[in-house]
Protein backbone atom coordinates (compact mmCIF):
# COMPACT_ATOMS: atom_id res chain seq x y z
CA UNK A 1 0.00 0.00 0.00
CA UNK A 2 1.18 3.72 -0.68
CA UNK A 3 1.75 6.42 2.33
CA UNK A 4 -0.76 8.95 2.38
CA UNK A 5 1.29 11.52 0.31
CA UNK A 6 1.92 9.26 -2.74
CA UNK A 7 -1.82 9.00 -2.55
CA UNK A 8 -2.37 12.42 -3.01
CA UNK A 9 0.39 12.91 -5.70
CA UNK A 10 -1.19 10.27 -7.45
CA UNK A 11 -4.43 12.06 -7.20
CA UNK A 12 -3.41 15.41 -8.45
CA UNK A 13 -1.81 13.91 -11.09
CA UNK A 14 -4.23 12.15 -12.34
CA UNK A 15 -6.60 15.17 -12.14
CA UNK A 16 -4.55 17.59 -14.04
CA UNK A 17 -4.02 14.89 -17.34
CA UNK A 18 -7.63 13.40 -17.26
CA UNK A 19 -10.01 15.29 -15.50
CA UNK A 20 -11.11 17.73 -19.02
CA UNK A 21 -11.26 14.22 -20.96
CA UNK A 22 -13.35 12.61 -18.34
CA UNK A 23 -15.83 15.36 -17.84
CA UNK A 24 -16.24 16.09 -21.13
CA UNK A 25 -16.44 12.22 -22.16
CA UNK A 26 -19.74 12.13 -20.33
CA UNK A 27 -21.40 14.07 -23.23
CA UNK A 28 -20.03 12.45 -25.97
CA UNK A 29 -23.40 10.92 -27.42
CA UNK A 30 -25.32 14.75 -26.88
CA UNK A 31 -24.70 16.57 -30.07
CA UNK A 32 -23.69 16.37 -34.11
CA UNK A 33 -19.84 16.10 -34.45
CA UNK A 34 -19.15 19.33 -34.70
CA UNK A 35 -21.51 20.52 -31.64
CA UNK A 36 -19.44 17.98 -29.82
CA UNK A 37 -16.20 19.55 -31.05
CA UNK A 38 -17.04 22.90 -29.74
CA UNK A 39 -18.37 21.42 -26.31
CA UNK A 40 -15.11 19.72 -26.04
CA UNK A 41 -12.64 22.74 -26.76
CA UNK A 42 -14.64 24.70 -24.33
CA UNK A 43 -14.88 22.24 -22.02
CA UNK A 44 -10.79 21.59 -21.75
CA UNK A 45 -10.15 25.04 -22.46
CA UNK A 46 -12.15 25.62 -19.13
CA UNK A 47 -10.56 22.46 -17.24
CA UNK A 48 -6.72 24.35 -17.99
CA UNK A 49 -8.33 27.87 -16.54
CA UNK A 50 -9.30 25.95 -13.39
CA UNK A 51 -5.92 23.92 -13.63
CA UNK A 52 -4.03 27.69 -13.91
CA UNK A 53 -5.98 29.42 -10.85
CA UNK A 54 -5.19 26.21 -9.07
CA UNK A 55 -1.47 26.41 -9.50
CA UNK A 56 -2.23 30.40 -8.25
CA UNK A 57 -3.37 29.44 -4.89
CA UNK A 58 -0.45 27.04 -4.70
CA UNK A 59 1.95 29.14 -5.41
CA UNK A 60 0.57 31.95 -3.01
CA UNK A 61 0.37 29.50 0.01
CA UNK A 62 3.84 28.17 -1.07
CA UNK A 63 5.41 31.74 -1.23
CA UNK A 64 3.50 33.99 1.03
CA UNK A 65 1.48 32.28 3.83
CA UNK A 66 0.24 35.37 5.53
CA UNK A 67 -2.99 35.93 5.93
CA UNK A 68 -3.36 37.93 2.74
CA UNK A 69 -2.05 35.31 0.47
CA UNK A 70 -4.55 32.98 2.38
CA UNK A 71 -7.33 35.23 1.63
CA UNK A 72 -6.91 35.29 -1.33
CA UNK A 73 -6.57 31.68 -2.26
CA UNK A 74 -9.82 31.29 -0.30
CA UNK A 75 -11.39 33.39 -2.93
CA UNK A 76 -9.82 31.81 -5.91
CA UNK A 77 -10.83 28.35 -4.47
CA UNK A 78 -14.41 29.11 -3.90
CA UNK A 79 -14.30 30.44 -7.35
CA UNK A 80 -13.56 27.39 -8.73
CA UNK A 81 -16.95 25.84 -7.78
CA UNK A 82 -17.41 22.52 -7.34
CA UNK A 83 -14.62 20.71 -9.40
CA UNK A 84 -11.77 18.32 -8.69
CA UNK A 85 -9.17 21.52 -8.77
CA UNK A 86 -11.21 23.14 -6.13
CA UNK A 87 -11.33 20.11 -3.37
CA UNK A 88 -7.44 20.37 -4.52
CA UNK A 89 -7.25 23.82 -3.80
CA UNK A 90 -9.25 23.63 -0.31
CA UNK A 91 -7.08 20.61 0.79
CA UNK A 92 -3.84 22.90 0.59
CA UNK A 93 -5.81 25.26 2.53
CA UNK A 94 -6.88 23.07 4.90
CA UNK A 95 -3.38 21.80 5.70
CA UNK A 96 -2.72 25.54 6.28
CA UNK A 97 -4.93 25.89 8.62
CA UNK A 98 -3.67 23.03 10.28
CA UNK A 99 -0.17 24.14 10.52
CA UNK A 100 -1.73 27.02 12.28
CA UNK A 101 -3.41 25.35 14.90
CA UNK A 102 -7.07 26.84 12.97
CA UNK A 103 -8.99 23.46 12.80
CA UNK A 104 -12.16 25.09 12.48
CA UNK A 105 -10.92 26.75 9.23
CA UNK A 106 -9.38 23.07 8.36
CA UNK A 107 -12.54 21.34 8.85
CA UNK A 108 -14.84 24.08 6.93
CA UNK A 109 -11.61 23.54 4.00
CA UNK A 110 -12.29 19.75 4.21
CA UNK A 111 -16.09 19.81 4.02
CA UNK A 112 -15.96 22.10 0.73
CA UNK A 113 -13.16 19.68 -0.64
CA UNK A 114 -15.84 17.14 0.07
CA UNK A 115 -18.68 18.62 -1.23
CA UNK A 116 -16.71 19.73 -4.30
CA UNK A 117 -15.46 16.33 -5.68
CA UNK A 118 -16.66 12.65 -6.59
CA UNK A 119 -13.49 11.31 -7.37
CA UNK A 120 -13.69 7.64 -5.04
CA UNK A 121 -9.95 8.25 -3.98
CA UNK A 122 -9.89 12.11 -3.16
CA UNK A 123 -13.05 11.54 -1.12
CA UNK A 124 -11.53 8.30 0.89
CA UNK A 125 -8.31 11.09 1.35
CA UNK A 126 -10.42 13.73 2.52
CA UNK A 127 -12.85 11.90 4.61
CA UNK A 128 -9.54 10.29 6.55
CA UNK A 129 -8.28 13.97 7.20
CA UNK A 130 -11.96 15.11 8.68
CA UNK A 131 -11.21 11.71 10.50
CA UNK A 132 -7.98 13.54 12.17
CA UNK A 133 -9.17 17.12 12.80
CA UNK A 134 -12.24 15.30 14.17
CA UNK A 135 -9.84 13.42 16.91
CA UNK A 136 -7.84 16.47 17.32
CA UNK A 137 -11.12 18.27 18.56
CA UNK A 138 -12.68 15.26 20.29
CA UNK A 139 -15.47 14.69 18.16
CA UNK A 140 -15.23 11.53 18.15
CA UNK A 141 -18.57 10.16 16.89
CA UNK A 142 -17.84 12.43 13.63
CA UNK A 143 -14.29 10.55 13.40
CA UNK A 144 -15.61 7.54 13.34
CA UNK A 145 -18.00 8.55 10.79
CA UNK A 146 -15.22 9.81 8.16
CA UNK A 147 -13.73 6.50 8.82
CA UNK A 148 -16.77 4.33 8.41
CA UNK A 149 -17.02 6.05 5.05
CA UNK A 150 -13.93 5.33 3.51
CA UNK A 151 -15.00 2.45 0.98
CA UNK A 152 -11.30 2.77 -1.18
CA UNK A 153 -9.24 -0.48 -0.70
CA UNK A 154 -6.23 1.65 -1.42
CA UNK A 155 -6.98 3.72 2.12
CA UNK A 156 -7.75 0.52 4.32
CA UNK A 157 -4.12 0.51 5.94
CA UNK A 158 -4.25 4.90 6.61
CA UNK A 159 -7.87 3.73 7.71
CA UNK A 160 -6.85 1.34 10.20
CA UNK A 161 -4.50 3.81 11.05
CA UNK A 162 -6.12 6.79 11.96
CA UNK A 163 -8.66 4.21 13.73
CA UNK A 164 -5.78 3.50 15.81
CA UNK A 165 -5.26 7.20 16.96
CA UNK A 166 -9.05 7.21 17.51
CA UNK A 167 -8.36 4.72 19.76
CA UNK A 168 -5.84 5.91 21.61
CA UNK A 169 -7.88 9.23 21.97
CA UNK A 170 -10.32 7.17 23.70
CA UNK A 171 -7.90 5.91 26.04
CA UNK A 172 -8.85 1.77 24.41
CA UNK A 173 -4.41 1.05 24.32
CA UNK A 174 -5.26 -2.80 23.42
CA UNK A 175 -8.04 -1.39 20.59
CA UNK A 176 -5.25 0.79 19.58
CA UNK A 177 -2.50 -1.64 19.19
CA UNK A 178 -4.62 -4.06 17.30
CA UNK A 179 -5.48 -1.30 14.80
CA UNK A 180 -1.97 -0.52 14.68
CA UNK A 181 -0.68 -3.65 13.59
CA UNK A 182 -3.38 -4.14 11.17
CA UNK A 183 -2.25 -0.83 9.66
CA UNK A 184 1.40 -1.97 9.66
CA UNK A 185 0.62 -4.96 8.05
CA UNK A 186 -1.73 -3.44 5.07
CA UNK A 187 0.58 -0.63 4.43
CA UNK A 188 4.16 -2.98 4.13
CA UNK A 189 7.27 -1.18 3.08
CA UNK A 190 5.60 1.88 2.89
CA UNK A 191 4.51 2.13 6.09
CA UNK A 192 5.78 6.04 7.38
CA UNK A 193 8.63 5.90 10.54
CA UNK A 194 5.57 7.06 12.77
CA UNK A 195 3.24 4.13 13.04
CA UNK A 196 5.96 2.26 14.48
CA UNK A 197 6.47 4.70 17.03
CA UNK A 198 2.90 4.74 17.83
CA UNK A 199 2.62 0.80 18.26
CA UNK A 200 5.96 1.05 20.58
CA UNK A 201 4.72 4.19 22.79
CA UNK A 202 2.15 1.76 23.40
CA UNK A 203 4.32 -0.81 24.93
CA UNK A 204 3.55 -1.56 28.43
CA UNK A 205 0.10 -0.03 28.56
Amino acid sequence: MENEDQQVEQIKKFIKEYAPWVVAGLVIGLGSLFGWRYYQDNQLAAAQDRTTAYQEIIDSLQFAEDDVAFGQAQQLAAELGNTEQAALAHLQLAQVAVNNADLTTAQEHLSNALNATRVDELRALINVRLARVAIATGDFSNAESHLNAVTSAAFTGLVSEVQGDLYVAQGNYEAARDAYEVAASRQGENASPYLQMKIDNLAGR
